[in-house]
C-alpha cells in the first residue's frame, strides 16, 4: 500500500514537471483508500490544495448517471433496449426515424448516432433538463443508431431527464437522494451555493501569451448536470462512489447489473481512452489487467480516474488545468507499473513515422463536421496533411480558444491514423479516419478527441 507522503511526493514531482497549479489524489488498494493533495486551488489565491477540497470531475459523473439509469432497471420501471420515446414521448432530434428507435443502451454506450456536443444555457430553473431536451430537436445524424461509437455529451442529459420524468423530482435531488446520502459522500454537492462551504478548486487556462490564469466561468450550465457538472466532489469521494461497482460496501445495484456496467457494447476506433465501451464504463487493457474508468472535463479542470475492478486497485487523479493528459499517463504508468510491473501501464500512442507526405491526399481531404466544430482537411505541396478546426458551441467562444489554422497531421504506424496536437491540449492525440459501411474503404468519417465527424466533401 502506498503512504501518504509517497504519494505526495510523487504528485507535488508531477504538478511541478507539467505546470499544474494544483491537484488531489486518490489512491485505491483493497479496502483502503489514502488521499494526498498538492499545489494550490487557486494561483490568484494562492490556497493550498487539501484532500477534502471540491473539484469538478467533470464527465466521470457520467457513471453517477449511468448508475441512476440502472437503478431504474433494477426497479423494474426503465428496459434499456425500448426506445426513449416510451419514456420521454416528445423527444425529438433531426432525423425523425432515429429518434423513434434510439433507446437507453445507446444513449450509455454513446452509439446514438445523433451529435452530442449541444451546449445551450438553459437557466438555473427546476426546469433546466426539460428545456435542454426540447431543444434537442435541432440536433443532426451523422450515423444510424448503433452504427458507430461517438461520445455524446446530450446522449446523459436525455438520460438525466428520464430520471427526472421517473422520480417526479429534479435529477440533483435523485442523485443525493440515491447516491451521495446513501454512500455518505460528505465531500461531494452539486450546486455552487453547496461548494461554497467546502475549500473549492477552480479552473486554469493560458492565456493568449501561454501563462496559465483562472478560468472564468466557474461551472458549466445546469442543463449538463447528468453529463457530469452536477458532481463537485474531491477525489476519495469518488473512489468511495467506485467502490460499490467492485462489489464493496453500501450496495447500489445488484451485482447481475454491476457486471452488466461492464460488458463490451461497442469497440472504439482507437484505444486512447480505452479498447471499448460499457454502460457508462470505459474498457481497457493494460498488459494483462482489465481496467474500467472515465475523464472528465470541465472549465480549466481535468480529471482521470481507472480502476482494475478484479485487483481492487486504481486511483482517481483531479487537477485544476484545463489539459493533464501527459501527467495523467506518468502517474497510471507509475502507480500500477510499481504496483504489478512494468509492462502494465496505459496503451502507448501510435508510433509517428518520419515519411510525412501521404501517397492520396484526396482519400483523406475533405470537410468533417459535427455540432459545434468543422475539421477541415487539406494538404500543401509536399502532400503533407494540415487540419483546420473550427470550433463553434458556445462553451468554446466563451472560453475564447485560439485559432487552430493548418495543424500538422503526423503520419503513423498505424493504417488512416495520424496524430494531431491542438492548441487547447498538452498532448498529441490519435486522428482516425475511417469507413463503418466498409472497412478499408473510403474514408467516410474522421474520429478524434472521442468524437466521429462525419465527411461532407472531398473523397
Amino acid at each position: 500500500m502506498y503512504s501518504e507522503a509517497e504519494l505526495e511526493a510523487k504528485l507535488s514531482e508531477l504538478i511541478a514537471k507539467h505546470e499544474v497549479p494544483g491537484a488531489q489524489l486518490a489512491v485505491l488498494d483493497g479496502d483502503e483508500i489514502v488521499e494526498t493533495a498538492a499545489g494550490v486551488l487557486s494561483l490568484r489565491t494562492g490556497c493550498p490544495t487539501t484532500t477534502d477540497a471540491l473539484f469538478l470531475p467533470g464527465s466521470i459523473g457520467k457513471l453517477y448517471t449511468a448508475t441512476l439509469v440502472l437503478m431504474l432497471v433494477q426497479d423494474g420501471r426503465l428496459d434499456l433496449d425500448t426506445p426513449i420515446r416510451t419514456y420521454l414521448p416528445d423527444f425529438r432530434v433531426q432525423d425523425d426515424e432515429a429518434a423513434a428507435v434510439v433507446t437507453p443502451r445507446n444513449l450509455l454506450s454513446h452509439t446514438s448516432g445523433f451529435d452530442g456536443d449541444h451546449f445551450t444555457d438553459t437557466g438555473r430553473g427546476d426546469d433546466a433538463l426539460a428545456l435542454y431536451v426540447a431543444g434537442c430537436a435541432d440536433l443532426p445524424q451523422i450515423a444510424p443508431p448503433g452504427l458507430i461509437w461517438s461520445y455524446s455529451n446530450s446522449g446523459f442529459s436525455i438520460l438525466g431527464r428520464i430520471v427526472e420524468v421517473f422520480h417526479g423530482a429534479t435529477f440533483e435531488d435523485v442523485l443525493r437522494e440515491r447516491i451521495f446520502e446513501p454512500l455518505g459522500l460528505e465531500h461531494t454537492v452539486s450546486f455552487a451555493d453547496e461548494a461554497i462551504l467546502h475549500p473549492v478548486s477552480v479552473g486554469h487556462d493560458h492565456d493568449s501569451e501561454k501563462r496559465l490564469t483562472v478560468a472564468s466561468p466557474w461551472a458549466l450550465a445546469r442543463a449538463f448536470g447528468p453529463m457530469g457538472a452536477a458532481v463537485i466532489a474531491s477525489a476519495g469521494d469518488v473512489l468511495r462512489f467506485v467502490q460499490p461497482h467492485l462489489g464493496d460496501g453500501t450496495p447500489l445495484l445488484e451485482p447481475s447489473l454491476v457486471s452488466a456496467m461492464r460488458e463490451e457494447q461497442v469497440r472504439l476506433v482507437d484505444d486512447l481512452l480505452g479498447h471499448a465501451w460499457g454502460l457508462g464504463w470505459i474498457l481497457d487493457r493494460w498488459g494483462e489487467i482489465d481496467v474500467i474508468g472515465h475523464d472528465g472535463n470541465s472549465i480549466g479542470q481535468n480529471a482521470f480516474m481507472r480502476v482494475a475492478p478484479r485487483e481492487r486497485f486504481g486511483f482517481c487523479l483531479q487537477t485544476n488545468v484545463g489539459s493533464a493528459l501527459l501527467m495523467y499517463r506518468e502517474l497510471a504508468s507509475w502507480l500500477f507499473g510499481e504496483r504489478f510491473g512494468d509492462g502494465i501501464r496505459p496503451n502507448p500512442d501510435p508510433v509517428v513515422i518520419e515519411e510525412k507526405s501521404v501517397a492520396d491526399p484526396a482519400r483523406y481531404t475533405g470537410l468533417y463536421q459535427r455540432e459545434g466544430l468543422r475539421l477541415e482537411v487539406g494538404t500543401n505541396d509536399a502532400s503533407e496533411l494540415l487540419a483546420t478546426v473550427t470550433p463553434t458551441h458556445e462553451v468554446a467562444q466563451s472560453q475564447g480558444w485560439p485559432p487552430m489554422i493548418d495543424l500538422p497531421l503526423q503520419p503513423t504506424d498505424r493504417p488512416d491514423t495520424f496524430m494531431l496536437r491542438v492548441p487547447i491540449a498538452d498532448a498529441d492525440l490519435p486522428a482516425v479516419f475511417f469507413a463503418p459501411e466498409e472497412p478499408g474503404g473510403t474514408p467516410t468519417y474522421l474520429h478524434y478527441g472521442g468524437r466521429a465527424k462525419r465527411r461532407v466533401s472531398g473523397g
